[in-house]
C-alpha cells in the first residue's frame, strides 16, 4: 500500500513538473521551389460542418505557415501562398477535395493580422485562389 502511494506521488510530480515552463509554437522549416523556406505551423484535414450539419463537398486541407518574407508586396505574398498551397494539392485532389485554405502570418506568435488564401478547383481541374485579410483576435 505505501508503496502504491509513493508510485502515485512520484507520477503526479512528474507529470506536474512536465507542464511547467514556456509553451513554444512548433513548425516544420520546408524549403519551396523559388528557394525561399517557409515554417509551417499547421496542417489539418478540416470536415466541411456549418451549425451541426455535415456537407462532405466542403471538406478541405487547411495549412498554417510563417511567411519568409511577411513585408512583401500583396502579389508576392500571393505567389508564395501558391507555392505553399502545392504542399496540400496533391492530396487535396487525391481525396477528391473542391476546396483547400492556406494562412499566412507575418510571425511564429499567432496573433495580430494574417493573409488566408482561399483555393477552389474548377470542373476542370484548374485552382483558383482568393486572398482575405484576417486578424486572430477581434481586438488586434
Amino acid at each position: 500500500m505505501a508503496t502504491a502511494i509513493t508510485i502515485s506521488i512520484a507520477v503526479g510530480a512528474c507529470v506536474g513538473l512536465t507542464g511547467c515552463g514556456e509553451n513554444r509554437p512548433v513548425w516544420r522549416d520546408q524549403a519551396l521551389p523559388s528557394g525561399r523556406t517557409v515554417k509551417v505551423t499547421s496542417c489539418l484535414l478540416t470536415w466541411g460542418i456549418e451549425h451541426d450539419e455535415r456537407t462532405p463537398g466542403q471538406d478541405s486541407f487547411a495549412l498554417e505557415f510563417v511567411s519568409s518574407t511577411p513585408g512583401a508586396t500583396p502579389a508576392a505574398r500571393t505567389q508564395e501562398a501558391r507555392e505553399v498551397f502545392e504542399l496540400i494539392r496533391g492530396a487535396s485532389e487525391t481525396w477528391g477535395f473542391k476546396h483547400g485554405s492556406v494562412a499566412g502570418f507575418p510571425t511564429l506568435e499567432r496573433k495580430g493580422k494574417y493573409d488566408l488564401y482561399l483555393f477552389d478547383r474548377a470542373a476542370d481541374g484548374q485552382w483558383s485562389v482568393k486572398q482575405e485579410s484576417r486578424k486572430v483576435f477581434i481586438t488586434d
